[in-house]
C-alpha cells in the first residue's frame, strides 16, 4: 500500500471512534521504598526516566512479584502503549513506548491496552501523531507537568479495519526506516564535527613541544594560582534562598556552546553570597564540567566580580604570565584531557570527576608564544567546526520535523 493509499483509505472508509472506546487505561504505582522484598526483583518498573526508544523491555529499577501483590502496581501486558501523563519532561515532548514484554510502571505513567478492533503499532503510532496536540492540553503546576486522563480518553481515532491497520503501519515503518539512516548518517556527522575539532587539538599539541605536566605541579610552580569546585558544603544555598538577581550562581547547565548564559542562572542575595568562601569564580577562569554532566569547558567572561559555582563546576585560574586562559580552554578540550577523564568515570559507579582526580591529569603546556598562537588557529577551526555541527544538527530538525508531519498526514487522510 503507497502513502496515497493510506491517506485515501483513512479519509474515505473508516470510523472514528474515542480511545475510551477502544483502549482500557490502566495506572501505575510505586511500591512501598521501605520493604526490602519488594525491590531488587526482575520485574521491569518503568518511569520516565525510562521511556527513551519505541519498544522498552528492561527499567533503571526492577521489582520483585511480591512487590507486585502489595502495591498498587499491576502488571502491564506485552504490546501495551505506555505513555507519561506526569512528569516535567512533558514541558517539551510527550514520551510514547510500547511494552516489549510484560512489566510494570510507576505512576507517572499509563498503560493503553488496545481491544481486539486495534492494532497495537497502530496505536503507537497514532499517538505519536497527536504529540503537538497533547503537548498544548498539558497542565503544570509549580513542581509537575500532567496530561489528564479525560484527554486522552476523548482523542478520536480513525480505525479502519484491522488488516488495514497493519499494512498502513508497515508503510509507515518503511518511510521512518529510510529516516532513521538518514538520521544516523546525520548523527555521525555531527559527531565528525566534534571529532575533528579534538584531533586538531591534539595534533597540534603534539607539535608544540610543550611540557607534559600534571595539574598539580602546575600549581606547585604557580602556572595555576587557584584551581577548587563548588563543593560549599554546610553552606550550599537553599532553594528558597535563590532570589531574582544578584550574585549569580551557575552550574554545568548554564554552559552553552563556548559560554556561560546567564540567563539560566540561579541569584543570591549580596549578604548571602558572601558567606560562601570557595568555588567562587571571576572573568577569565577556565571552567570545566566535572559533575553530572562530564566534559564541557568553557572560558567564563563576565562583567560580574564574583559567580558562584556549584557542586557541578570546577574552575582553574591561570597566571596569565605561564598559561593563557584561551589556549587551555582549548588544551582540555582536546581529546587527550577527554581520554583521562572517561577514565575516571569508568572506574567510579557516578558521572563524576573529583578534583583530587584532575590534579593527576597531565596538560600539555608549550610556551606562552606558542600557547596565543595556537589558541588563535584553534579559534578559526573551531569556527569551521561549529559550522559543520549547526548544519547537521539542522538537517536532525529537519529530517525530526518530516518524521511527524508524515504521522499527522497519516492519520488524517492528507498524504498526496
Amino acid at each position: 500500500m503507497s502513502a496515497v493509499a493510506v491517506g485515501r483509505f483513512i479519509s474515505t472508509k473508516a470510523k472514528r471512534r474515542k480511545l475510551a472506546d477502544v483502549v482500557r487505561f490502566v495506572g501505575g504505582g510505586t511500591p512501598s521504598k521501605g520493604t526490602a522484598a519488594f525491590w531488587g526483583g526482575n520485574v521491569p518498573w518503568v518511569s520516565p526516566k525510562d521511556m527513551k526508544s519505541d519498544v522498552i523491555s528492561t527499567s533503571e529499577d526492577k521489582i520483585t512479584a511480591a512487590a507486585i501483590e502489595g502495591s498498587a502496581t499491576k502488571w502491564i501486558p506485552r504490546d501495551a502503549t505506555l505513555i507519561v501523563v506526569r512528569s516535567g519532561i512533558l514541558a517539551r515532548t510527550v514520551p510514547v513506548c510500547i511494552a516489549g514484554r510484560d512489566l510494570t510502571i510507576n505512576q507517572d505513567l499509563k498503560a493503553l491496552i488496545p481491544d481486539k478492533s486495534l492494532d497495537p503499532r497502530y496505536l503507537f503510532l497514532f499517538l505519536k501523531s497527536r504529540e503537538p496536540e497533547l503537548l498544548e492540553s498539558v497542565t503544570s503546576s509549580a513542581t509537575v507537568h500532567r496530561i489528564s486522563t479525560v484527554t486522552l480518553e476523548s482523542l478520536e481515532i480513525t480505525l479502519p479495519a484491522l488488516d488495514e491497520q497493519k499494512r498502513i503501519v508497515a508503510v509507515l515503518d518503511q518511510a521512518f526506516a529510510a529516516l532513521d539512516r538518514a538520521r544516523a548518517n546525520a548523527d555521525a556527522n555531527v559527531a565528525d564535527a566534534k571529532q575533528f575539532m579534538e584531533s586538531y587539538v591534539e595534533r597540534q599539541l603534539a607539535k608544540s613541544m610543550g611540557a607534559v605536566v600534571t595539574l598539580q605541579e602546575l600549581l606547585d610552580t604557580g602556572a595555576i594560582v587557584s584551581h577548587l569546585d563548588g563543593n560549599h558544603g554546610s553552606e550550599y544555598p537553599r532553594k528558597d534562598e535563590f532570589v531574582t538577581e544578584g550574585v549569580p550562581y551557575i552550574s554545568a547547565n548554564c554552559i552553552d556552546g563556548n559560554e556561560i548564559d546567564f540567563d539560566r542562572a540561579k541569584y543570591l542575595t549580596p549578604e548571602r553570597a558572601a558567606r560562601i568562601r570557595k568555588g567562587i569564580a571571576r572573568d577569565r577562569d577556565v571552567l570545566f564540567a566535572h559533575n553530572a554532566t562530564v566534559g564541557p569547558v568553557v572560558l567564563l567572561r563576565t562583567d560580574y566580580e564574583a559567580v558562584i559555582l556549584s557542586t557541578s563546576l570546577t574552575y582553574y585560574r591561570c597566571e596569565s604570565t605561564k598559561i593563557v586562559p584561551e589556549f587551555l580552554v582549548y588544551e582540555m578540550r582536546g581529546a587527550g584531557f577527554r581520554r583521562q577523564y572517561e577514565a575516571v568515570m569508568k572506574q567510579a559507579t557516578r558521572s563524576q570527576v573529583p578534583i583530587t582526580a584532575q590534579r593527576k591529569f597531565v596538560h600539555t603546556i608549550p610556551s606562552v608564544a606558542i600557547q596565543r598562537e595556537l589558541a588563535e588557529k584553534c579559534s578559526e577551526v573551531e569556527k569551521f567546526s561549529s559550522e559543520l555541527a549547526r548544519k547537521y544538527a539542522a538537517q536532525l530538525d529537519d529530517l525530526a520535523a518530516l518524521r511527524q508531519s508524515l504521522l499527522q498526514k497519516a492519520f488524517a487522510g492528507e498524504l498526496s
